[in-house]
C-alpha cells in the first residue's frame, strides 16, 4: 500500500537539526547514529546535513535499525517510517563536498534555508554546491532537498528514473532538464500545477513510479467510487481516503441498477475518479493495489496515487453515476461530468493524451507497440525478480514489433529468428566488444594457427536491418546487466539513441577501431535487455545505458496462480512470502511468479518448492537461517538441531527430499496463515 510514514520522520528529524548547529549534528551523527559499517562519514572532519541525510536514506536492508538509532540521537517523536523515502539516493557516494573545498558552512546555510515551510534558498549558494564535487549534480543535491523538505521540494532524478527527467519532457515538452536553481523552481512549480492540490512528495513518488513501472498505459481503465461508502449522503470519508491513500466501499450489495459492484476489477496502473454525491467531485486516483481483487470484505481497499485532489462542484446540468463504485469509462456520464470542470480536465487530458490511454468503452490508441520513431521504442529494458516472466515478455514484444502477434508464439519466434529479423543474445561476465561488435579471434587452417577479424552479433545484425528498411529487425539481449555494458558497446552506445540512428536528423557514426569501417545503426533495429535485479539494481547500471533506455518493470504477479492447488491458494502463498521478503530484504529480491505458473498439483507444487523457491530463499538470505524460517512463517520446511560437534551451536537443514510434509498441504497453508483453498484449482 502507499505509505508516506516517512514524511513526517523526516521533516521532524530536519527541523531538530535545524534547531542546533554544525558541531551538534557532527557530534551525534558520529557518535550515536548507527551506520552499519559504512565509515565514510565518521571519516569527515565534519558532517554536513545534505551527507547526513543522503547517507541515512540510502538503501539498506538493515533500514529501520540506522533511522532508529538517528531518531533516538536527534529526539525524533515521530513514529518510525514503515518504508524507506521514494525515490531512494542512487548515489553510492554520499558526501557532497570535496576535500579541497573548506567552506562547512556552505550546505548548512542551504539547509537552513531549505527546511523551512516556506524555503528561502539561496540561488547563488545552490549553483555553488553543484560545483563542490564532481558527483553533485542537480540529481542528488534536490534529492538531498526532498529528504529535507518532502512538502515542498522534488527530486530531479535526471540520471535515474523519476520526476524531472524524461516524464517532465512528456508533460512540459519545451522545458529541458534545469542545471540552475531559478531553472528547477520554475519547472518544479510547473509540474506542481499539474497535480492540483497533491503534496511534493505524492507527485514525485507517482511520477517516479510512473516512469519505473510504466504504471499507467493504454490499457488503464476508468472507475468511480462515492466518499459516502455507507450509501448515506449525510457521511463523507474524504478525510481517510486523503490520509491513507486509498479508497474503499462499505457494502458488497449490488448498486441500484441491479449489477454487481466491479470491485475485483482494478488494476494497478487503472484511474479512479472520486465523487462525493452526484454533483460534487472530490479527487483523482491512480490505482497502485487492490485488496478486493480475492472478494469482498469491510477491511479491505484499493490503494492509489493521488494526481489531483481539488474539490470541485460539477458544471450545470452534469451528474455522476449513484452507484457507490462503477466503471466510468471515457464515453460514461461520470468521466463527462469529471472532464468539462476546469479542475480535472487538465489532469484528464494528459492522463488520456501524454499516457495514451483508453478504457473497455473508450478510444483505444490503435498504434502498434513500440512504434518506429518514438524515443521510448527502440530501447528498453524489461526489470525485475527471478521469474517474473521477462525473457517471455521480450519475446512477446519482438513478436508485436515485427507484426507477428497473432498466431502460435513459438513458430512465429523462430519464424522471424530462421528469416533473420530476430536475434537473441546473452550477455555474461566474459563477453567482451569484440564478441558483439567486431574483433581479432583466432582461427585454424588445418593445423595452422593465425587469425582473422571478424563481425560480432550487433554489427552483422545492424547491417542486415539497414539493407531492410521496410521491416523492423529485433535484438535482444537476455542479461544484459551481467556483462561490463561499457566495454562491450564502446564508443557505439552513443550510436543506438534515437537521435543519433541513420537516417535522423542529428545522425551520427563511427570508425571501428579494428575494421576502420564507417558504422552506423539503422533506426529500424530495435533493442530489447531483459535484467535481473537480485543480481544487480539499476542504480548499479552505467549512466550512458540507464539514459538511453526505457525501464519497464515486471513484478510478481500472483494474480496468475492457482488459488486451490490441493487445498493450498497459491496466490496467497506467494504475496505472503513476498510480503516478508520486502521486509527482511528488499522488493528486487521476490520470488516470481513463474516458479508456480505451471503447478497443478500438490506434488508439483512440492517440486517446485523443494527444487526451486527453497534453494532460491538460501541464496537471497545466504544461509541466514532465521530470516529464511520467518520469510516461511516457521512452516517446518526448516529444522534445526544442537551440532554433533559443538552441542552448543545450533545447526540448520532444509527438509529432505523425501519428507511427506513437502506434499502437505498444511504446510503450505502455514506460510499465509490460512487454510482457503479451491479443490477445482480455480
Amino acid at each position: 500500500m502507499v505509505d508516506y510514514s516517512w514524511v513526517p520522520w523526516f521533516r521532524e528529524l530536519a527541523r531538530n537539526i535545524a534547531s542546533r548547529d554544525l558541531e551538534f549534528l557532527t557530534k551525534r551523527a558520529k557518535e550515536d547514529v548507527d551506520w552499519l559499517g559504512d565509515q565514510r562519514l565518521l571519516q569527515e572532519d565534519y558532517v554536513d546535513p545534505f551527507s547526513f541525510f543522503y547517507a541515512l536514506a540510502s538503501p539498506n536492508t538493515e533500514f529501520a535499525r540506522r533511522l532508529r538509532s538517528a531518531g533516538d540521537a536527534f529526539s525524533v517523536k515521530q513514529d518510525l517510517p514503515k518504508q524507506r523515502p521514494v525515490p531512494s539516493p542512487t548515489a553510492r557516494n554520499p558526501l557532497f563536498r570535496s576535500k579541497d573545498h573548506r567552506d562547512p558552512d556552505l550546505f548548512w546555510r542551504l539547509f537552513l534555508g531549505a527546511v523551512k515551510d516556506e524555503p528561502d534558498v539561496d540561488r547563488a549558494l545552490f549553483d555553488e554546491a553543484l560545483r563542490t564535487r564532481n558527483n553533485v549534480k542537480l540529481t542528488k543535491l534536490t534529492n538531498a532537498l526532498f529528504l529535507v523538505n518532502p512538502d515542498y521540494f522534488l527530486s530531479a532524478q535526471t540520471d535515474a528514473p523519476g520526476a524531472l527527467d524524461s516524464v517532465s519532457a512528456a508533460l512540459l515538452p519545451t522545458r529541458s532538464v534545469p542545471d540552475n536553481y531559478e531553472d528547477y523552481d520554475t519547472c518544479r512549480r510547473e509540474l506542481l500545477d499539474l497535480f492540483p492540490g497533491c503534496k511534493p512528495y505524492e507527485v514525485n513518488t507517482f511520477l517516479y513510479m510512473q516512469q519505473r513501472t510504466d504504471l499507467v498505459k493504454a490499457k488503464s481503465k476508468f472507475f468511480q467510487v462515492s466518499t459516502s461508502v455507507d450509501g448515506d449522503d449525510s457521511d463523507d470519508y474524504w478525510e481517510e481516503f486523503d490520509k491513507q491513500n486509498w479508497v474503499r466501499t462499505g457494502t458488497d450489495n449490488v448498486g441500484p441498477n441491479r449489477k454487481p459492484f466491479p470491485l475485483d476489477e482494478p488494476r494497478p496502473g487503472d484511474i479512479i475518479l472520486v465523487r462525493r454525491g452526484v454533483r460534487n467531485g472530490r479527487a483523482i486516483g491512480v490505482v497502485e493495489a487492490n485488496d478486493y481483487s480475492e472478494g469482498w470484505s469491510s477491511d479491505k481497499r484499493i490503494s492509489v496515487y493521488w494526481i489531483n485532489k481539488r474539490h470541485e462542484e460539477l458544471a450545470e446540468g452534469k451528474q455522476t453515476a449513484r452507484d457507490g463504485f462503477g466503471k466510468a469509462g471515457q464515453d460514461s456520464q461520470t468521466f463527462q461530468a469529471f472532464a468539462t470542470v476546469d479542475g480535472y480536465s487538465n489532469t484528464l487530458n494528459w492522463v488520456v493524451e501524454t499516457f495514451r490511454r483508453g478504457d473497455e468503452s473508450g478510444p483505444q490508441d490503435k498504434r502498434e507497440p513500440f512504434a518506429s520513431g518514438t524515443e521510448e521504442a527502440l530501447n528498453q529494458i524489461l526489470f525485475g525478480p527471478p521469474g517474473t516472466g521477462k525473457t517471455y515478455e521480450a519475446v512477446s514484444a519482438a513478436l508485436k514489433i515485427c507484426g507477428r502477434s497473432r498466431g502460435d508464439r513459438k513458430e512465429l519466434f523462430d519464424e522471424l529468428q530462421k528469416d533473420g529479423r530476430v536475434a537473441f543474445v546473452t550477455f555474461h561476465q566474459s563477453y567482451a566488444y569484440e564478441d558483439f561488435i567486431e574483433g581479432i579471434r583466432p582461427a585454424l587452417d588445418g593445423q595452422a594457427l593465425h587469425y582473422e577479424l571478424r563481425d560480432g552479433i550487433f554489427k552483422r545484425f545492424s547491417r542486415q536491418a539497414a539493407c531492410d528498411p521496410e521491416n523492423r529487425y529485433v535484438l535482444i539481449i537476455d542479461e544484459i546487466n551481467r556483462g561490463n555494458i561499457a566495454k562491450i558497446f564502446g564508443e557505439l552506445i552513443t550510436l543506438i539513441e534515437p537521435s543519433k540512428r541513420k537516417g535522423r536528423e542529428d545522425a551520427a557514426e563511427a570508425k571501428l577501431p579494428y575494421s576502420q569501417d564507417r558504422f552506423s545503426v539503422p533506426a529500424n533495429l530495435y533493442l530489447i535487455g531483459t535484467m535481473n535485479t537480485a543480481d544487480r539494481g539499476i542504480a548499479l547500471l552505467d549512466t550512458a545505458l540507464r539514459r538511453r533506455f526505457k525501464f519497464v518493470e515486471r513484478m510478481p504477479d500472483a494474480t496468475l496462480l492457482r488459488k486451490g492447488v490441493g487445498g493450498v491458494n497459491c496466490q496467497s502463498l506467494l504475496r505472503s512470502i513476498n510480503e516478508r521478503i520486502v521486509e527482511l530484504l528488499d522488493r528486487d529480491h521476490q520470488v516470481g511468479h513463474t516458479y508456480l505458473r505451471d503447478v497443478h498439483t500438490l506434488k508439483e507444487l512440492a517440486d517446485a518448492f523443494r527444487g526451486q523457491v527453497v534453494p532460491l530463499l538460501q541464496e537471497y538470505f545466504y544461509d541466514d537461517w532465521e530470516k529464511l524460517r520467518r520469510v516461511l512463517n516457521d512452516n517446518g520446511f526448516i529444522e534445526s538441531r544442537k551440532g554433533k560437534i559443538v552441542p552448543e551451536e545450533e545447526v540448520f537443514e532444509v527438509l529432505a527430499a523425501d519428507d511427506e510434509r513437502w506434499q502437505q498441504p498444511e504446510s503450505y497453508q502455514a506460510i499465509y496463515g490460512g487454510n482457503s483453498g479451491n479443490a477445482s484449482g480455480a
